[in-house]
């Protein structure tokens, strides 16, 4: 895709969400003609038949509390299930030299692991190794933690030239998830869809958010890319 000077990249962190509630989330994209680069967290069959001009498919591992050692298994578990992947971001962001390297090493070409939370000015650059660091602008629970029920904002994307990644977790748009509070309270049933159902918010949550954003992409023709195809 070639890049203008507005463009947004949307993307999603599966974490270890259901089939059902991935399948929900990638619908709403579909359905839209919106591209997304999905960070995936384990084998889901949501996404094998995929139009690969719309869907990337990144690693999510999770290295929390994982020994050094430990790295370059669980990065190579994913691999293994998605061996095209060109980029990662670590659950909860984690990274450190010895990972970053690891990253490199193993032929992926960015990670997405910094958060700049609505720092428009925050630009992307080249690690020591060649890697691609990638920041992330906004991202749904961190929104709903800091500012739960702000309304999306023109006032966001007020800058003549960006290039801004939006990042989304499926379990929030799937429960138009609006606060902490009202995460953790359905947090227990989040491998159970019939009782997550009973749990969605119809207030302003990040599905909300969503919508507008989306809504404001297209009436406004904003430019939407991979993150494969970013370059500098």
């Amino acid at each position: 895709m070639a890049q203008t000077s507005r463009t947004l990249y949307l993307t999603m962190d599966t974490d270890w969400c259901t089939e059902e509630v991935l399948e929900y989330a990638l619908n709403l994209f579909r359905a839209r003609r919106l591209p997304c680069t999905v960070f995936a967290a384990g084998a889901y069959a949501a996404l094998q038949q995929r139009e690969e001009a719309m869907l990337e498919i990144g690693l999510h591992p999770n290295f929390n509390g994982a020994a050094q050692e430990q790295y370059e298994q669980r990065l190579a578990t994913l691999l293994r299930l998605y061996p095209e992947a060109a980029g990662v971001a670590s659950h909860a962001m984690t990274s450190n030299t010895p990972l970053l390297n690891l990253f490199k090493h193993h032929g992926l070409r960015y990670d997405r692991n910094i958060l700049r939370y609505r720092d428009a000015a925050a630009q992307a650059f080249v690690y020591y190794n060649g890697l691609l660091r990638l920041p992330v602008f906004w991202e749904d629970d961190i929104w709903f933690t800091v500012e739960p029920g702000a309304r999306f904002s023109v006032k966001l994307l007020e800058r003549d030239r960006f290039r801004l990644i939006f990042n989304f977790h499926p379990i929030h748009l799937f429960m138009n998830t609006a606060s902490t509070g009202h995460y953790h309270a359905f947090k227990p049933h989040q491998h159970q869809p019939q009782k997550l159902a009973q749990h969605r918010r119809t207030d302003y949550g990040a599905l909300s958010f969503f919508e507008d954003l989306t809504a404001y992409i297209q009436k406004e023709n904003i430019a939407t890319g991979l993150l494969r195809d970013y370059t500098l």
